[in-house]
């Protein structure tokens, strides 16, 4: 079949695009409810923690989207690629911030909102799954 009318590549391209937007608008709240944090709205450490999760969350259908356009719709490799280093790298980062190794974990971040916004990026700068039809992107 056809990888631009195949509805799986198609569904999987649309949920690859909204479940990165979530997770790069969740990367990017990050060091805002820390920089709230360290400026004594104390109550920002739980939410700062509590989007961490919703991060993490957020990364499970990025990374499945991301494996279904490339496997099944022949997309690039490089938003799963990109979407599997994020997931390892935020359950890292979860791990840092619960044993309060800020050492390692502010950089870390700085990465993981770098990988996610490539997400995005690739995500919407062409159609991945039309370059192999034939048909412009």
């Amino acid at each position: 079949m056809d990888p631009v009318h195949n509805p799986i590549s198609r569904g999987a391209l649309l949920l690859l695009r909204a479940s990165a937007v979530v997770a790069a608008v969740l990367a990017c709240l990050q060091p805002v409810l820390a920089g709230a944090f360290l400026q004594g709205h104390y109550s920002m450490l739980s939410a700062h923690r509590m989007s961490g999760m919703l991060f993490a969350l957020a990364l499970l259908p990025t990374l499945l989207a991301a494996l279904l356009v490339w496997r099944g719709g022949r997309g690039p490799g490089r938003p799963a690629l990109f979407a599997a280093l994020a997931l390892v790298l935020c359950a890292a980062q979860i791990v840092l911030g619960f044993t309060r190794d800020l050492a390692v974990h502010v950089p870390l971040g700085a990465v993981l909102l770098y990988l996610v916004v490539r997400i995005v990026m690739l995500s919407w700068a062409k159609q991945p799954v039309a370059r192999y039809a034939g048909v412009p992107a």
